[in-house]
């Protein structure tokens, strides 16, 4: 009996970490941008952070894609309307929108004629490389150096 009352309150401790965590989260003015996209429900959080779990990228990528999740990367929008500098808040490439984190990551006609194109044909070396790996094809030991 004891055992199930320690950890019946080690689960609310941590229940009670985890939620005050979130607050702090969501309270922050700049990375409270991920909390709030996955409280609109915009993003599938399950398939968000599974590719945290798996550990086959380097640190750099993590760090990158986490700032972006959160829109903490250096825009012109982030400049303006977050850090309060005096630059213009349009994109830099198009001229035509916000340069915003989504608008770089999704949306920008100039990034759309080559970047895309090139982080759409990583996604399909990833995904050729999984295909592979599960049929037991002899591939690379990285996914980023197989050639499809």
């Amino acid at each position: 009996m004891p055992e199930d009352r320690s950890t019946e309150r080690n689960k609310k401790i941590k229940d009670s970490i985890a939620v005050k965590t979130k607050e702090r989260w969501h309270a922050k003015r700049l990375h409270g941008q991920l909390p709030h996209n996955l409280d609109e429900k915009l993003v599938d959080i399950e398939q968000s952070g599974c590719w945290l779990k798996s550990g086959d990228i380097k640190g750099e990528t993590e760090s990158t894609i986490v700032a972006t999740q959160n829109q903490a990367i250096n825009t012109n929008y982030l400049k303006n309307k977050s850090l309060n500098e005096e630059t213009e808040s349009t994109c830099q490439l198009c001229k035509q929108h916000e340069e915003t984190s989504e608008h770089l990551t999704l949306g920008c006609l100039i990034l759309a004629k080559n970047k895309y194109l090139m982080r759409h044909d990583k996604v399909c070396t990833h995904l050729h490389y999984s295909i592979c790996k599960a049929l037991g094809t002899e591939t690379t030991d990285k996914w980023y150096t197989h050639i499809p």
